[in-house]
């Protein structure tokens, strides 16, 4: 639940008189103009973590940071102290007009550190998920035009690659925060693959004659939805991972691709190129008549659904550029919102832990890099610059 600090910077609450009796409406409505102030009022230690802290605080996108200066001035006062005795100790006192709470973390490294503090006052300030320590998968291209999957944080720090495949390994996809799927061009073959982080192991789960990509991984880690060719035609299929039976869910001449997973679910949202280019459509994860979503005649492509905010994302071409859209799936009438208000290509979004920011990827130039965007305030913030990467996928925060 939002607390009290965060209601009055998020929402606007109006009590509609609906007749001449007694009864009334409350209508939400959200009227975002900017984050709530949070300073850093004292801080003791090694100077290079208090710089980490206050950069990660203005990184996570849900506090505005003060100068020390205006520090006192602050909705949210901090003070954090920092010890190297047997491990890296950050402790922290945070402190509003509606609450005061300590955090103390511990670790080997000082940046994880700083992370798992910024996550933990975000979870007691805002409820937020898990957000600072969530990595990002993204895809990297190497020699000889082959491609590998790798990571990072938030911040761009602790890269690490997690395919080794000498190919083309390529569309990450979470379906929790330990398991992943993605797709293998290799041996002139497409197949999907499970990754297993927990136990550190991979395995094709799918590697069927023609086309095995596009791969999602349910919220429950239990089935993927994921395109594949058969007669001739590009559809969709569910694979039940426990025993590798596959429902197929479409059935016609159109190719169906980008599957991604309802919360609950029980939905897929999918693209079709069924009206003559890509469109958006919902289809029960059961299988049943497709649903086209009301977003506009522009191509619209790359879907990821929240399961936070139960939003969906996805980038549309609009002026001869691409940008990214976002849709409340909650509201039968909502309409869909641009949400990338500068110049540039703007693909391949994912939404964060949170369900208000968003990654993706920003062309400009000859650079394709990834960027952080707020959903709510429409701004962003770079995590690379100068480099090519692209299909980003955030960690789920559970």
């Amino acid at each position: 639940m939002f607390n009290k600090l965060q209601l009055t910077v998020v929402a606007l609450v109006l009590s509609l008189v609906v007749s001449a009796q007694t009864e009334q409406r409350t209508e939400v409505v959200k009227t975002v103009t900017d984050n709530p102030t949070a300073g850093i009022v004292s801080y003791e230690g090694n100077p290079a973590m208090g710089a980490k802290l206050k950069e990660m605080l203005v990184r996570s996108g849900w506090v505005r940071v003060l100068p020390d200066a205006q520090a006192n001035q602050a909705m949210i006062k901090i003070r954090a102290k920092s010890y190297d005795v047997g491990g890296i100790l950050l402790q922290t006192q945070v402190d509003t007009s509606e609450q005061s709470f300590a955090t103390s973390q511990r670790g080997e490294q000082s940046s994880q550190v700083v992370f798992e503090t910024v996550d933990e006052i975000l979870r007691k300030l805002f409820n937020v998920s898990s957000f600072c320590t969530r990595k990002i998968a993204f895809v990297m291209p190497g020699r000889n035009n082959l491609k590998e999957i790798y990571s990072c944080y938030l911040d761009g720090s602790g890269q690490e690659r997690i395919t080794h495949n000498n190919a083309i390994s390529t569309e990450p996809s979470w379906g929790h925060s330990r398991g992943m799927v993605y797709t293998l061009a290799k041996d002139n073959a497409l197949s999907v693959v499970l990754v297993d982080l927990n136990r550190q192991r991979q395995r094709v789960i799918s590697r069927a004659r023609g086309l095995n990509a596009s791969a999602s991984l349910s919220p429950d880690g239990r089935k993927v939805a994921l395109s594949m060719s058969r007669d001739n035609s590009v559809d969709l299929y569910v694979l039940d991972l426990a025993n590798n039976e596959q429902q197929r869910l479409t059935r016609d001449s159109h190719v169906e691709s980008s599957p991604v997973w309802s919360p609950d679910g029980s939905q897929l949202c999918y693209v079709s190129d069924r009206l003559g280019m890509p469109q958006l459509y919902t289809i029960d994860a059961k299988g049943g008549t497709p649903k086209r979503l009301r977003l506009g005649g522009a191509e619209t492509v790359s879907p990821d659904w929240s399961a936070v905010s139960n939003r969906i994302c996805y980038a549309t071409r609009q002026g001869g550029q691409y940008v990214i859209s976002v849709l409340d799936m909650k509201d039968a009438n909502a309409r869909p919102e641009v949400v990338t208000l500068a110049a540039g290509d703007w693909e391949a979004p994912s939404w964060g832990p949170d369900g208000r920011h968003l990654v993706c990827t920003r062309r400009s130039g000859r650079s394709r890099d990834l960027y952080v965007v707020d959903t709510w305030l429409k701004t962003f913030t770079a995590i690379s610059e100068g480099a090519n990467v692209s299909l980003p996928a955030w960690t789920p925060g559970f």
